[in-house]
């Protein structure tokens, strides 16, 4: 129930000699009933229409100075601001008023730092918080952009959790996700007086979070060790000085590896996490209930790996263009432009992937398939095996509960397994010959 719409990548783009660390973060925007894409590039930040879906457009693309693995975009207005890690760019700010004509770079400072990890705009107060900067390595920089052309820093301080790898901020109060330190809360009402509202110990690096419409719980990924769930954070205790973890979860999309899938950034739209999730793509994940969410949806946009082994794969994701369009971007193979069909991932609530076991997956060709609970509904089941450019290569019906299933006559490659029952539908990665 995900669904590729379109896709971006030049292949003359540089990757700074690694083709697998070619593209990092990105973010979206809106203006004048069009959509478009920022992607951050190893020299470039790119700027692509993506209103028409299916045919992206390059507008331009504009140089910081230096090759980096690391760049974080954001918005406010009509201007977006882009940082870089490892670098000397400081910060650069972009003109987006012509749009769809061109984009201009109509500043570059480094006036107050020359390198940083992520920012993040809080639009409602015209503020932007700046993490991991050379200049404060222990807290946060807050800029004011009252005036989006002259930023004023109005905060400066080392805070208690040490470095901040990245930030969401809402109403004043920032959620910090301080690596090993684990999961801060901090009220920012005074810009320079931070007040910490509660932490929480994580199981390893604490990367980054998201939090709920309703600000009732925090979504937050884990980057280090690899293979570590989601987690949620309870916060409606926030003003009694503490926070709990209501649950953990993960869905890896290869089920028959010690090591699991691990998560970069998470969003929440409405009662869906959107996470970027390295080796598996795209991931949406249901949470009408936080203490047992349910996996909705994914888009793997990277098919290489057959374990769970790098750091590879999908960046960073975008779910908040106003055509409910998602946009990601995949290390290797750049932006992807989806759409995410929330009819059927309804269908779907009472099946789901853990439903369904596939074994041996990779495999010469002879799969198991296996119902993981009782099918007592009258409908068939059907399993259709699809390449990676969508083309059905095989059709089948299926056995109530068990079934085997031969693709030997297939080439060696990775292939998606939809197991449809009804409007319910199921979809695994398939290896062969690996």
């Amino acid at each position: 129930n995900m669904e590729l719409l379109g896709q971006y990548n030049d292949a003359t783009l540089p990757d700074g000699g690694n083709s697998q660390k070619k593209y990092n973060d990105i973010w979206g925007y809106a203006a004048n009933g069009r959509e478009y894409a920022l992607v951050g590039n190893a020299a470039y930040v790119l700027f692509v229409d993506v209103t028409s879906p299916t045919s992206p457009v390059l507008i331009d693309q504009i140089a910081g100075g230096d090759t980096t693995i690391w760049r974080d975009m954001k918005t406010y207005e009509n201007y977006a601001y882009s940082i870089s890690d490892n670098t000397e760019e400081g910060m650069m700010i972009f003109d987006l008023s012509d749009l769809p004509n061109t984009v201009s770079k109509i500043a570059q400072t480094s006036d107050f730092f020359e390198e940083a990890h992520n920012i993040f705009v809080d639009e409602p107060n015209a503020r932007i918080y700046v993490t991991g900067a050379n200049t404060l390595q222990n807290g946060l920089i807050v800029l004011d952009i009252s005036n989006p052309l002259e930023p004023v820093m109005i905060g400066n301080d080392t805070l208690l959790g040490g470095y901040v790898h990245d930030v969401y901020v809402k109403d004043n109060i920032a959620y910090c996700s301080h690596g090993y330190n684990g999961f801060f809360v901090w009220d920012y009402t005074v810009a320079d007086e931070p007040v910490l509202l509660a932490s929480l110990s994580t199981n390893g690096y604490n990367h980054s979070s998201w939090v709920s419409e309703d600000g009732s719980y925090a979504i937050f990924a884990e980057e280090v060790p690899q293979g570590l769930p989601l987690g949620v954070a309870d916060l409606t205790t926030l003003p009694n000085g503490f926070m709990e973890v209501e649950s953990y979860f993960q869905f890896p999309l290869i089920t028959n590896d010690v090591k699991k899938n691990t998560p970069h950034n998470p969003f929440i739209r409405g009662n869906y996490a959107i996470v970027s999730y390295y080796e598996d793509g795209v991931q949406v994940i249901d949470l009408s209930d936080i203490s047992n969410p349910v996996l909705a949806g994914y888009y793997d946009t990277f098919p290489n790996n057959t374990n769970y082994a790098e750091y590879f794969g999908c960046w960073g994701v975008y779910p908040f263009l106003p055509s409910g369009n998602i946009i990601a971007s995949d290390r290797k193979y750049g932006l992807h432009i989806l759409k995410f069909d929330e009819d059927a991932a309804t269908a779907t609530d009472n099946f789901t992937s853990k439903d369904i076991s596939i074994f041996p997956n990779p495999s010469d060709g002879t799969f198991n398939i296996l119902m993981n609970k009782n099918n007592s509904e009258s409908n068939s089941i059907i399993f259709e095996v699809s390449d990676l450019s969508g083309k059905i290569t095989h059709h089948q019906v299926l056995n109530k509960n068990a079934d085997v299933v031969d693709l030997s006559f297939l080439p060696n490659g990775f292939y998606f397994g939809k197991i449809i029952m009804g409007e319910k539908e199921v979809v695994k990665k398939l290896v062969i010959g690996y």
